[in-house]
């Protein structure tokens, strides 16, 4: 039973170590943007970067509210979820609507960089898709006959 306790105990010490570590690459990243913003001339690669700066942002932001939800200062209930709940639902329809929007424009844009940026935008709308729609998993781990 130590062996098993022991190991838990280092694992998560590992994921502690990892999760820092993570965190000052994100925050090299956001420095590295900022250096490549203010020598760039370019607006393609302007605007590039400042979206990989943002979610650089968004990045290290979600990775302090991982430490926070693991030293237990952020917690998750029914009441929480409830409250939202009728609100979260109205907003799937949003995301799906802005995935549509993004494949019918990307599938009528003949324009290299164009569809690139149409790419990485569908690829946010999905994830926000799904975030979103994960969120009604949650019910049943917090309610048990959910």
């Amino acid at each position: 039973m130590a062996g098993k306790k022991e190991e838990l105990v280092k694992r998560r010490a590992n994921f502690d170590k990892n999760i820092e570590r993570w965190l000052k690459i994100e925050e090299l990243t956001i420095g590295s943007c900022d250096a490549i913003l203010k020598k760039s001339k370019s607006p393609v690669v302007n605007a590039l970067m400042k979206a990989v700066k943002m979610d650089s942002q968004k990045h290290k932001e979600l990775l302090e509210f991982v430490q926070q939800c693991l030293d237990g200062t952020i917690t998750l209930t029914p009441e929480d979820l409830a409250t939202a709940s009728d609100l979260i639902e109205a907003h799937v329809k949003y995301e799906r609507d802005a995935i549509e929007m993004a494949e019918k424009s990307l599938a009528d844009s003949r324009h290299f960089v164009i569809n690139q940026v149409l790419k990485y935008i569908l690829e946010d709308e999905r994830k926000h898709f799904s975030m979103v729609t994960d969120m009604n998993s949650y019910k049943s781990h917090i309610y048990p006959y959910a």
